[in-house]
């Protein structure tokens, strides 16, 4: 579920580094080596913080949309909606090892008595 989130992100920062890099080669074009070192360097942390900026936005969206197993709907330019959501649940595989692990422990009586019948 997550993943599209994610692939979003990367491309937005992907998207940018790319469209940059033409301005970046015009302007260590002419440099001086040292000139051009000190250059590339502010340039590179520049792109390291934006990344920090964009993923953590990402992070907190992330935890506000997917947090204890409720998905709230967003609208096409991702903006949460103030109402609704979904509740996926669990994957398969990973009821069936707590069941393994734990048994009846945390079975509900009538569910185990509906499916005895």
């Amino acid at each position: 579920m997550m993943i599209g989130d994610l692939r979003a992100a990367q491309q937005e920062l992907e998207d940018y580094y790319f469209a940059d890099q033409d301005s970046v080669f015009v302007a260590i074009k002419n440099m001086m080596p040292v000139e051009r070192r000190d250059y590339l360097n502010k340039k590179s942390i520049a792109y390291t913080e934006r990344m920090m900026q964009r993923w953590d936005k990402l992070a907190k969206y992330l935890i506000v949309k997917y947090n204890d197993q409720v998905v709230r709907r967003t609208d096409r330019n991702g903006q949460f909606l103030r109402w609704g959501y979904q509740t996926p649940g669990y994957d398969q595989q990973f009821i069936d090892a707590i069941g393994k692990s734990t048994g009846d422990r945390y079975r509900l009586k009538e569910v185990i008595d509906r499916r005895e019948r």
